[in-house]
């Protein structure tokens, strides 16, 4: 791509592709956490995430590149971190089957009698397709894309503060509902909802004065993103009443009815009841097509950081190969194959469960993905001399190690209340997944990686 990506074009890429699933999956578990309280978990989340990749978003507007959150992990340490960072962001890609899970949640909730594994399956297939061909105009085209979803999140948000029940939203009792400890739960939950202005990050090599519009594009992404999905979780929370049942199900006609991903579904048939235009614009011009904007950005967003994997030999070279339009069709043949394998174990029915367990899962993996390459600013005055002495972020040595640790440690401990909110199954999934992907990083760095070679 010869020309640069100007700020324009990075906020409309950026806050199209995060203004996706897990707003519409998560405010309904987030609220299990914390109640009437988690509008203000959303912008908490928004501010925790900048601050949390601080480190890599100063590092990749000094030395912006293409997967720069690979390199930067490879940096950090030792070349081998580098196979690690790729096998945790490779496995936490399970975030494809949330997102056309979502996507088939809200579909089906119009059209009732569809399958939603099919439409999963369908959507999935049908973006694969539309990327294998490339994408010409991407940001013209999310402009576009972004005002239809502002208009429908606008919709939702003003038609559900008319309808809401301020005495619930704000009474004491439905406020902060597991006290400190379920906020700091939901928080450390909903900060992947804003993660996705975070992949402007990864463009750095094709961004126009990266120095000034990466820090600024992320900032300004997040913030539109969480004040919005802080609205849309005061109209859903404010709209039906949290009553939780004892096997985890709850009653028709409350916010959980159906399970915590139906959330907003069901708010939403509590708002515009009686003005289906209306629920149909937002389901349609608002969550299916945030959603379906996300599905189509993850193929291209999930494969860089692979392909920068590849080329250190993690992985065999023919898994890179793109076609004639550039796009590595084998790496988002994998995601996507990888999505409809799990569907195929999931009963119809389980679409919801299935939904938000996994994207718990992806949140956790997600978030470890971004505390590896933090690590890597600490590397630049070594790797980067004169490029850093030159930057207008240049400080000192104990400011630099401030700078790393603060947000790092909070990235741990987010991390850390993210696990301990997971399903002992999936904890022990993951605790192996780690195991094996050690065991991997060791073995392939003294046999076929060879990410020295790579250079800095």
């Amino acid at each position: 791509m010869n020309k640069k990506l100007s700020f324009r074009e990075l906020f409309a890429i950026g806050l199209g592709f995060t203004l996706g699933s897990a707003v519409f999956s998560l405010t309904g578990v987030a609220a299990m956490y914390t109640g009437g309280s988690t509008f203000l978990a959303y912008v908490v989340g928004a501010f925790a995430i900048f601050f949390m990749m601080f480190p890599v978003i100063i590092a990749a507007s000094i030395v912006p590149r293409q997967g720069v959150s690979y390199s930067l992990s490879k940096e950090a340490f030792s070349p081998a971190m580098g196979g690690f960072y790729f096998w945790i962001f490779f496995i936490g890609r399970i975030a494809m089957f949330a997102n056309i899970t979502a996507f088939a949640i809200f579909f089906t909730s119009v059209f009732t009698t569809l399958n939603p594994k099919l439409v999963a399956a369908l959507i999935g297939i049908v973006f694969y397709i539309t990327n294998y061909f490339g994408l010409k105009s991407a940001a013209k085209v999310q402009r576009i894309m972004n005002i239809v979803l502002f208009l429908a999140f606008a919709t939702f948000i003003v038609f559900g503060f008319v309808h809401m029940d301020t005495m619930f939203v704000f009474n004491k009792e439905a406020f902060l509902t597991h006290g400190v400890g379920g906020f700091f739960n939901a928080v450390a939950l909903l900060v992947f909802c804003m993660g996705g202005g975070m992949a402007m990050l990864e463009l750095g090599g094709i961004a126009e004065d990266a120095e000034r519009s990466l820090p600024k594009a992320c900032l300004l992404i997040t913030l539109c993103a969480g004040l919005l999905f802080a609205g849309i979780s005061i109209a859903t929370v404010g709209s039906l009443p949290l009553v939780p049942m004892p096997d985890g199900a709850a009653t028709p006609g409350t916010l959980l009815f159906r399970g915590p991903a139906n959330s907003v579904v069901n708010a939403a048939a509590a708002i515009f009841e009686n003005m289906k235009p209306l629920q149909l614009f937002f389901i349609f011009g608002g969550a299916c097509l945030a959603i379906a904007t996300t599905i189509n950005g993850s193929f291209g967003w999930y494969s860089t950081p692979v392909q920068a994997a590849i080329r250190d030999g993690w992985a065999p070279k023919w898994f890179g190969v793109t076609n004639k339009y550039g796009v590595p069709y084998r790496i988002q043949a994998v995601y996507l194959l990888a999505a409809l394998a799990l569907l195929v174990f999931v009963p119809a029915d389980g679409i919801s469960a299935a939904n938000t367990n996994v994207l718990k899962a992806a949140t956790n993996l997600q978030i470890l993905v971004n505390i590896i390459p933090n690590f890597g600013l600490l590397s630049l005055p070594k790797f980067y001399p004169e490029i850093w002495e030159k930057s207008k972020w240049h400080m000192s040595k104990g400011a630099l190690w401030a700078v790393t640790l603060i947000p790092t440690i909070l990235s741990i401990y987010l991390w850390w209340l993210n696990f301990q909110g997971l399903a002992v199954t999936i904890q022990y999934v993951l605790l192996a997944l780690f195991a094996v992907g050690a065991i991997y990083t060791l073995i392939g760095y003294k046999t076929f990686a060879n990410p020295d070679r790579a250079g800095h």
